[in-house]
C-alpha cells in the first residue's frame, strides 16, 4: 500500500513486510478461524514470532516502540484486520501495553511488558459495565483498600479478548465522595492477572463480527488484588483512562482501514468478472460510481488516520485527530460494506467471502471505542475550543457609502463607557449589523472600553428598564440584545431604515 512521505524507513519496510505476511500467511489462517468461529491462537503465535505485539513497547522491554511507534502499530493493525485477526493484537497494544508504558512503575513494566512484547501475554481493557457505557465515569464496580490488597466487587461487560487475555487493565470506583466524583478523582486503575481468586468470566457474548475472537463479560466477587497491581495513585484512574483513549481510537480506526481495502478488492473483483446482460457489471456507470465513492472514502480515512499517528509519534495531544479518524472511518466503512455486498450480489452474503463479517464489524465499529454520537459531541466541544481563535466572528459595521453591513477589518478605537445608554447603543447597532443575533460580553467589549463588573451592572440596569434582553447560564450573563423598547430608546425609526438603490421608491411605504 501507499507509504506516506513522513514515514521512516523502518515504518516503510514494516508496511511491505506486513502486507506480504498477511497475504501469504495470515489470510488463510484468519479466514479459517472465522469460519470455524475459534479463537485465533495460530494467528497470534505467528504475529508474536514477527514481534508485532511489541510495537508500542520500548526497546528496553523487548519491543520496537522507538522504531515503529503509533504509526507502526497502526500499520500492523491495518494489515492484520484484512485477515480478521486484529482484535487480540489491538487490545493488547492499547488495552495494556500503552497504559503500562505510560502509567506503570518500573517493577510493573519489568514484570509484564517483556512477556507482552513476545506475545506470551495478551492484554484486555475493562471499562464498560452493565449500567455505564458511554457515561463511563458512572461505573459502579468498587475497589476497597484492605491492608496490602484491594477487595474488588462488580461486573464488566463487552470486553474484547476476554477469557483469552492474561492481563486485564481495569478501572474501579475507590471513592463515593461527591467532591471526588465531581473532580473525577473517584476511579483507580489496576492490572489484574488471569487466575486471581474471585475474578472470573461471567459469560461469552455471541456477538456479530467477533468470529475468531472473544467478547465477554467479567465478574469480580470479593477478588483480592495486591496494592502493587495498582497503576499510579488512588484516584488517578480517570486520568489514566482518558490518556489512553487517543491511541485506542487510532488503533480502532486502523483495522477499519484494512477492512476498507478488502471492500474495494472484492468489489473490483466482482465488477470486472461478473457478466450480466452481455457485459461486465463494472461497465455500468452506477457501479463505477460505487467504487469511486469507496476509493474516495478510503483515501481520506487512511490519510487522516496516519496523520493522527504521525502527530502522536511527535508527542502531541491528538484527541481531535483520533476522534475524527475513528468517526469518519467507521461511518465510511458502514456505507462501503453495504455497497460492496451490492456489487457482489448474492455472493456478498456467503461465508466463503469475508463481507458478512466485515459488514457486521462495520456496525460494531460505530459503537466500540466511543460511539459515533459520542465522538461528535467530543469534536463539537474540543474542536470549537481548539479553533476558537480562528472562529472568532468578523467585526462588522454599516458601510457609510453602501449603507449595508460589511466586515471592517481592523478594530476601531474603543471609547470608555460612562453609562448604560452607551452600552444600549452598541446593542442597537448590533441589530443593524447582525439582525436576530445576541452579543456576548466579549462582543460588546470589542467596541467599548468597560470592565466586566461595570458591563454586567449596565446590562442589568437596561434589563430592569426593559431595554435589554439577557440570556443567563449557571455562570451568569452570557448573551445580550436590545429589546424593541431598547431600539426605540437608542435611535429614531429612520436610523434603522435600509432601502437599496434598486428598489422602486413607488413601492416603498
Amino acid at each position: 500500500m501507499e507509504k506516506y512521505p513522513w514515514w521512516t524507513q523502518e515504518q516503510s519496510r514494516l508496511s511491505d513486510d506486513a502486507k506480504q505476511f498477511v497475504d501469504e500467511v495470515l489470510m488463510p489462517v484468519g479466514m479459517r478461524s472465522s469460519v470455524q468461529n475459534k479463537f485465533c491462537r495460530e494467528a497470534i503465535k505467528l504475529m508474536a514470532e514477527k514481534g508485532w505485539f511489541g510495537a508500542l513497547i520500548p526497546r528496553e522491554f523487548g519491543g520496537n516502540l522507538e522504531n515503529w511507534g503509533v504509526t507502526g502499530a497502526a500499520i500492523l493493525n491495518e494489515e492484520a484486520a484484512r485477515a480478521g485477526v486484529a482484535g487480540p493484537l489491538g487490545t493488547t497494544m492499547f488495552g495494556s501495553a500503552t497504559q503500562l508504558v505510560h502509567n506503570g512503575n518500573q517493577e510493573q513494566k519489568e514484570k509484564w511488558l517483556p512477556r507482552m512484547a513476545r506475545g506470551e501475554l495478551l492484554g484486555c481493557i475493562t471499562m464498560t459495565e452493565p449500567y455505564a457505557g458511554s457515561d463511563i465515569a458512572s461505573m459502579e464496580s468498587t475497589a476497597v483498600r484492605d491492608g496490602d490488597t484491594y477487595i474488588i466487587n462488580g461486573k464488566k461487560r463487552f470486553q474484547t479478548t476476554a477469557a483469552a487475555a492474561d492481563l486485564y487493565l481495569c478501572y474501579f470506583q475507590t471513592s463515593s465522595n461527591p467532591e471526588d466524583r465531581k473532580a473525577y478523582r473517584h476511579l483507580t486503575a489496576f492490572a489484574i492477572e488471569k487466575g486471581t481468586p474471585g475474578f472470573h468470566v461471567e459469560g461469552i457474548n455471541n456477538m456479530s463480527a467477533m468470529r475468531g475472537n472473544y467478547n465477554g463479560n467479567l465478574a469480580f466477587d470479593d477478588a483480592r488484588v495486591p496494592v502493587s497491581n495498582r497503576l499510579g495513585e488512588e484516584g488517578d484512574g480517570w486520568k489514566i483512562l482518558v490518556s489512553g483513549l487517543n491511541v485506542e481510537r487510532i488503533l480502532n480506526a486502523a483495522p477499519i482501514i484494512g477492512s476498507m481495502r478488502e471492500c474495494i478488492l472484492y468489489s473490483k473483483q466482482h465488477l470486472e468478472r461478473r457478466i450480466q446482460f452481455g457485459r461486465p457489471t463494472g461497465d455500468i456507470a452506477t457501479n463505477q460510481f460505487k467504487l469511486a465513492d469507496m476509493i474516495s472514502k478510503f483515501y481520506l480515512s487512511r490519510l487522516v488516520m496516519y496523520y493522527a499517528c504521525y502527530c502522536a509519534d511527535l508527542g502531541r495531544e491528538v484527541p481531535i485527530e483520533a476522534a475524527v479518524s475513528k468517526l469518519y472511518a467507521a461511518d465510511s466503512l458502514m456505507e462501503m460494506a453495504t455497497e460492496t455486498i451490492q456489487c457482489m450480489g448474492g455472493n456478498g452474503a456467503l461465508e466463503i467471502y469475508p463481507m458478512q463479517r466485515i459488514m457486521q464489524g462495520a456496525k460494531l465499529s460505530q459503537i466500540a471505542a466511543g460511539t459515533s454520537e459520542v465522538l461528535k459531541l467530543l469534536l463539537y466541544r474540543m474542536g470549537t475550543r481548539r479553533m476558537n481563535e480562528a472562529l472568532k466572528p468578523h467585526l462588522r459595521a454599516v458601510d457609510p457609502e453602501l449603507n449595508v453591513p460589511l466586515p471592517i477589518g481592523k478594530a476601531p478605537t474603543r471609547q470608555t463607557v460612562k453609562n448604560e445608554l452607551e452600552v444600549l447603543a452598541v446593542l442597537a447597532e448590533n441589530y443593524r449589523v447582525n439582525p436576530g443575533l445576541h452579543m456576548t460580553l466579549d462582543d460588546i467589549k470589542e467596541w467599548v472600553e468597560v470592565s466586566d463588573a461595570d458591563l454586567i451592572k449596565y446590562l442589568e440596569t437596561l434589563e430592569e428598564q426593559g431595554y435589554a434582553g439577557l440570556y443567563r447560564t449557571r455562570h451568569g450573563i452570557s448573551l445580550a440584545r436590545a429589546t424593541l423598547s431598547g431600539l426605540q430608546k437608542a435611535h429614531p425609526p429612520e436610523y434603522y431604515r435600509n432601502i437599496p438603490a434598486w428598489a422602486d421608491p413607488d413601492d416603498m411605504f
